[in-house]
């Protein structure tokens, strides 16, 4: 799963990567955009309406690419900090940096995939909330750890899914806890989660099974 725009020299790595995941169940956004489809798709039905969405955090956009053609998405605009140019019928990308005012990127919904333990974990209430004053919900898919064999096995793979593109791989992930606490320091409402999220298939999710991976719906 290429994600940002690659470099000549790295090409072989990122061949060699996407190559294990296919072989060994290292497909991330088959079930996740099956689940967040299914989110979204009961929010329209309830509002009676399309959906405007931002995928923060998109990377590559793999997960908006998958969703982008269900009925009830209007437009789905990506975010991230990498220079790029996608172009897709219902797609549109943003370069993002830290200054930037997030008022522009207005919608119904925010995706927020496995991007705020990235961001860390002490702020990303703050994160929240800022994404929050412009949408009426927040759609997180992120990671939990279970003590520090769990904290480094997390680490691991994060550093294997991305160390050809220069993201900051975290000391720390969420635990229940510490996520509870971040939604209520969003001053936000969980009115969704699961956890136990099985993310992968094979090997994949035997080296990094359902117990990291949870889902949580933020509304206002």
């Amino acid at each position: 799963m290429i994600r940002f725009e690659k470099k000549e020299h790295i090409k072989s790595l990122i061949f060699f990567s996407d190559l294990v995941r296919k072989l060994f169940g290292g497909d991330r956004t088959k079930r996740i955009s099956k689940k967040i489809s299914s989110i979204i798709g009961k929010e329209a039905k309830k509002n009676k309406k399309n959906i405007s969405i931002v995928d923060f955090g998109c990377g590559s956009m793999e997960i908006s690419k998958k969703i982008q053609h269900q009925s009830f998405i209007n437009k789905i605009i990506g975010v991230d900090i990498f220079k790029s140019n996608y172009k897709y019928k219902k797609l549109k990308y943003y370069q993002y940096n830290k200054t930037d005012d997030l008022k522009k990127f207005k919608s119904d919904i925010v995706l927020v995939v496995d991007v705020l333990h990235h961001m860390g974990i002490k702020n990303s209430h703050k994160i929240l909330k800022k994404l929050a004053r412009n949408s009426k919900m927040l759609i997180i898919k992120d990671h939990f750890e279970h003590g520090m064999i769990s904290r480094q096995l997390l680490r691991f793979v994060d550093f294997y899914a991305n160390y050809a593109y220069g993201v900051v791989i975290p000391k720390v992930y969420y635990d229940e806890k510490t996520w509870m606490k971040t939604i209520k320091l969003s001053k936000l409402k969980q009115v969704y989660f699961e956890k136990n999220f099985q993310q992968h298939d094979g090997l994949f999710n035997i080296i990094l099974n359902k117990k990291h991976h949870f889902i949580s719906v933020l509304k206002k």
